[in-house]
């Protein structure tokens, strides 16, 4: 077999699209969280993102010690440690709030960003000397605190909010190098002082693995211990599926997993999008998860503590998620491509996922809702965005439930899946999803993320002939530049079938044409321009293929909607 020697983002260039690679290019990591036989063994951290270098509270800390919060993202500002040249002092609250996280038994994940004036201008550093001396202050902080054991060097370095100067006026392309120098420079430092340290590096906002590949490819003496993600645009059903394509790279290794910022901005939803996020990223590998934020920011994001120290609906959600699940073993538990179920240690289990009951089957067990409080009844439901929490007074050795029967037997979000690049690799998605141009139907490929200016941050599908054609889990985006093209969706119904079609489809922007087609019958056919939501009782007695069909206007710009796809079977269950 003939086994290339370019790096993935090379081979990639070389194609013209991402990622056309080389068939035997991924092989599967020995160890990290891209290994599937091996999620979440050690459990996973829980933590909060806090803000004690930017505004020193020590009600907020009294509050947070209230809440269980045993880990801290945090920063310190250089500039007002190391005033002259090689000396740093370390002064007033905002510089010495790790020392009261050491008397609380605590831990502190140090993000390390902004530069000095005394060095590259305050820029991001970026030349031989700012970069020296930036490891040496990494160096000096780890001496100093032994609270910090895990260093995150930038902080969403993929955008522009948080680089400055040179490193940002050079653009995206040399990004990775600039990231790779400041990483490289902290950890020589801080390894030679305390190799206890992990370091992690990426430190992106979003799953943008166009960014991340190159950078890893350059890293080749593993400076980047582990990864910092901000996975804020994926939502939390699409979490698997676009790390399972950021793990087709080789390049991410034995790397852990470190998301140091999470977070909701719908306050009455967050207790669940704690919960389900947590599951969801400890049963990934995630070795670190950090809310955002600790205490109200300004930025809608929904805090653990109110303004008044006060806990929260989500910082209830924290602090059960704190004693019951963060630290335990995690194990993905086998049910249907529509129920998230997972096991933390031997006594407790959360799930949700399509409507079904839920039955608990041993004594001892009791149920519970996001926010801790106990459900009543050992007959409960399933529902899509509310966690369910189940606790056992001793540990067990089955899982202690059964679930009902569920109508529900396609979902084009829960079950999209990126292609994989090996040719013939079966794909757990049903859904056909593909570019329909003059009459011809043409395969969509996987796209990183960020591979290129004014593309997702995020995987996607698209055409390399068409860039501007965007298809994901959640939305699409059918621009095919004045050519007679759709984008299309289909999946095969069984001979003999009745099944249920419920389609939603909003517009974000423009007009799209929409057709239902089911085999060469023609079911519907429309100009979207507001929100809809339809269902239809379909019937096919030979098999067929049903197809929504979506095509920007006739004569309209590029137009883009969200979407979901369901299909049920009503007589599935018994009454």
């Amino acid at each position: 077999m003939l086994r290339s020697h370019l790096p993935i983002w090379a081979l990639a260039l070389v194609a013209g699209l991402w990622p056309a690679l080389a068939v035997d290019a991924f092989a599967a990591p020995l160890s990290g969280f891209c290994n599937p036989q091996n999620p979440g063994t050690q459990g996973t951290r829980l933590g909060a993102a806090s803000n004690f270098a930017q505004g020193w509270s020590p009600a907020t800390l009294k509050a947070a010690s209230r809440l269980g919060v045993r880990r801290f993202r945090d920063s310190l500002r250089w500039k007002d440690i190391e005033r002259t040249k090689g000396s740093y002092r370390f002064e007033g609250a905002r510089d010495l709030y790790p020392d009261e996280l050491s008397r609380q038994g605590a831990h502190l994940t140090l993000t390390l960003n902004w530069g000095n004036p005394l060095y590259d201008g305050g820029e991001t550093p970026h030349s031989a000397e700012a970069l020296a001396a930036f490891g040496r202050f990494a160096r000096a902080a780890v001496q100093r605190f032994p609270a910090i054991d895990t260093l995150e060097i930038g902080n969403e370095v993929n955008g522009a909010n948080f680089v400055k100067g040179k490193v940002k006026a050079d653009g995206l392309l040399r990004r990775a190098d600039y990231h790779l120098a400041m990483v490289r420079a902290a950890s020589l430092a801080v390894k030679a002082e305390r190799p206890d340290i992990t370091v992690l590096g990426g430190a992106t906002h979003s799953l943008p693995a166009g960014f991340l590949w190159p950078l890893l490819e350059k890293d080749r003496t593993g400076v980047i211990e582990g990864l910092a993600l901000h996975p804020y645009t994926t939502p939390i059903d699409q979490l698997p599926a676009q790390f399972a394509l950021l793990c087709q790279s080789p390049a991410l290794g034995t790397r852990s997993l470190h998301v140091t910022e999470f977070s909701s901005a719908r306050p009455s939803q967050a207790p669940d999008d704690l919960v389900r996020a947590f599951a969801a990223l400890a049963s990934l590998g995630a070795t670190e998860v950090d809310w955002y934020p600790l205490n109200p920011r300004g930025d809608r994001q929904a805090p653990l503590i109110d303004q008044a120290g006060r806990i929260t609906p989500v910082g209830q959600a924290f602090r059960f998620v704190g004693e019951h699940l963060a630290g335990h073993p995690v194990r993905r538990l086998p049910a249907d491509d529509f129920t998230f179920a997972a096991a933390f240690g031997p006594r407790a289990w959360v799930l949700w996922g399509a409507p079904r009951t839920l039955r608990i089957t041993a004594p001892g067990v009791r149920a519970y809702d996001a926010q801790g409080r106990a459900l009543p009844g050992d007959e409960l439901n399933l529902a899509e965005t509310r966690a369910l929490i189940l606790l056992a007074d001793q540990p067990q050795t089955r899982p202690p439930f059964a679930l009902g029967c569920q109508t529900q037997i396609a979902d084009s979000r829960l079950q999209f899946a990126y292609p994989f690049p090996h040719e013939g690799a079966p794909s757990e998605d049903p859904f056909r999803r593909l570019a329909r141009i003059d009459g011809v139907d043409r395969p969509l490929t996987a796209m990183p993320g960020q591979e290129r200016r004014g593309v997702p941050w995020t995987p996607y599908l698209s055409l390399a002939a068409h860039r501007g054609v965007r298809l994901d889990g959640t939305s699409l985006r059918p621009a095919f530049g004045g050519t007679d093209g759709a984008l299309v969706q289909s999946i095969a119904i069984a001979p003999n079938t009745g099944v249920e079609l419920d389609l939603e489809l909003t517009p974000t922007s423009g007009a799209l044409d929409v057709q239902l087609r089911l085999g060469a019958q023609e079911l519907d056919a429309f100009t979207l321009t507001a929100p809809v939501h339809l269902t239809r009782r379909l019937h096919s007695e030979r098999g067929a293929r049903l197809e929504v069909i979506v095509a920007s206007a006739s004569g309209a710009t590029p137009a883009s909607a969200d979407y979901r796809i369901r299909l049920s079977q009503p007589g599935r269950c018994p009454a």
